[in-house]
């Protein structure tokens, strides 16, 4: 469908981002692209600043891919038709709403932002709102999820998308019948600005630990990109606070806030008379005062922490106390979350790959394990290596057997990785197996029936990043496949 460029302006005028026009433009382009490979004939090109390149570096690659027109923020490094804007970032979120006809104003959006627990919220919400009537959909790591079943519309590569692809995403959900969004909002796309154009009903804050230090350097730095959420809320949108982290209180904001907590009853939402089990727990979903039984399907306390959060968006979004309590019972398993895949002995594949996801993934596995909890973790290559020798000591401290291995080595040495997460370990409890497959393939030959496997780090992730390639490598089918041959 054509886009006109008369609404272009007008609309980044309106946002107070247009500078200037240089040139004619065309009345129509046919799409418009922040990725210059992306581009086709007739097509605008959205020249954006990130974090590694510029986008002005790639004009010449636009126009040669047919480009008759830019967005840009330097007018003088194209001959191209441009539109100049302050801010290249907000302006292209700006021009793909435009393009794609506004979809965040017929869709409910609920922003979820944390260290931990961001997917298996969204997950939840997206189950808690599909009533049926509109479906509901999420956005995240495990990819673009639609309905209570989770069917796979995309899978993103990227915790949250870019403007374009964001807004182009939107209007596909909107086309599909999708009428409530759960996104996760990473911290780097809130420093990035990658969620520019959107409206959240309601901001959820589930925890703070340490993550990302490689890219945002503090906490306070870390804790300050997490905060801008909030600048995305809507006039009559919530403010969802987890009230048993307490890092959360340095939030300030004069919108209507709502508490979660498993500890503290007086919170607005909070769990009573939790009672734990290996599929689950039980308890009392109270709501200002009113309780409610619940039944969840997801072993671990952090789990019943992540259901309150998800209750206290649905509760802010209308949905009744009741409602939220009974849709807990059907909660579909999360991909890659303490995933039981296979028994006897019991493995498990979970994400947690910071300290405090990989502490509380073990913590809720040990009350179960009627024989020895042996761990297989590692840590990710070029990132925040002050992590890795927290995350040895968490394993060797809370597992029977720690098998030290690779993570996503990326361009790092995977051998350096290792070292770093010994460092933080002093035990003999340990072994080290740099390839991640024949780590597996150890842990199944110790375990015995009655132990518990955690396999941590990856999840649901179906790759494993060697040098700068993706390369196969699926923990489901591979202990499928280790444990035919063992028997």
């Amino acid at each position: 469908m054509p886009i006109s460029t008369e609404r272009v302006t007008a609309a980044l005028s309106a946002a107070n981002l247009l500078v200037d026009v240089r040139g004619t433009l065309p009345e129509h382009v046919a799409s418009v692209e922040d990725d210059s490979r992306r581009v086709g004939k007739d097509g605008c090109f959205i020249a954006v600043r990130g974090h590694e390149h510029d986008g002005h570096e790639f004009l010449g690659r636009a126009q040669d891919a047919g480009a008759c027109m830019a967005v840009v923020e330097n007018a003088k490094l194209t001959s191209l038709s441009s539109i100049v804007v302050r801010d290249g970032r907000r302006a292209a979120a700006i021009v793909a709403s435009v393009a794609f006809d506004w979809p965040v104003r017929e869709l409910r959006l609920t922003g979820v932002t944390g260290t931990n627990g961001k997917t298996t919220t969204v997950h939840m919400l997206r189950h808690i709102l599909d009533d049926g009537r509109r479906r509901a959909a999420s956005i995240g790591t495990v990819g673009v999820l639609v309905g209570s079943e989770g069917r796979v519309l995309e899978d993103l590569g990227l915790t949250t998308p870019g403007p374009v692809a964001l807004q182009r995403l939107l209007r596909a959900l909107v086309d599909a019948g999708v009428g409530h969004v759960a996104m996760e909002v990473s911290s780097h796309a809130l420093h990035q600005r990658r969620v520019e154009g959107i409206e959240f009903e309601a901001a959820v804050f589930t925890n703070l630990s340490r993550d990302h230090l490689d890219y945002h350097r503090t906490m306070e730095e870390y804790l300050a990109s997490k905060a801008r959420l909030i600048e995305y809320l809507a006039p009559h949108g919530t403010v969802i606070v987890n009230a048993d982290d307490p890092a959360w209180r340095a939030l300030l904001t004069d919108r209507r806030k709502v508490g979660f907590s498993t500890r503290v009853s007086s919170a607005e939402v909070n769990a009573q008379n939790i009672e734990y089990s290996p599929t689950g727990s039980r308890w009392k979903l109270a709501i200002e005062g009113e309780g409610h039984p619940v039944k969840l399907p997801l072993i671990g306390d952090f789990n019943v922490s992540n259901a309150l959060a998800a209750a206290a968006a649905a509760y802010a979004l209308g949905v009744r106390p009741e409602v939220i309590a009974r849709r807990f019972a059907s909660l579909p398993q999360v991909p890659g979350r303490l995933e039981v895949v296979h028994e006897q002995p019991i493995v498990l594949r979970d994400y947690a790959h910071t300290p405090d996801a990989l502490e509380r993934a073990l913590q809720a596995v040990r009350p179960f394990t009627r024989g020895r909890l042996i761990v297989v973790f590692g840590a990710g290559g070029d990132r925040d290596r002050g992590k890795r020798p927290e995350m040895g000591a968490i394993a060797e401290r809370l597992g029977d057997i720690a098998i030290v291995t690779s993570d996503n080595p990326r361009t790092e040495d995977p051998e350096r990785i290792l070292d770093d997460i010994e460092a933080g370990m002093t035990g003999r409890n340990r072994e080290r197996i740099v390839e991640r497959r024949a780590a597996i393939a150890r842990a199944l030959a110790l375990a015995e029936p009655d132990d518990v496997v955690v396999l941590a780090g990856k999840g649901h992730e179906t790759y494993q990043i060697r040098g700068t390639e993706k390369l196969p490598f699926d923990e489901k089918l591979i202990v499928s496949e280790l444990a035919r041959v063992r028997a």
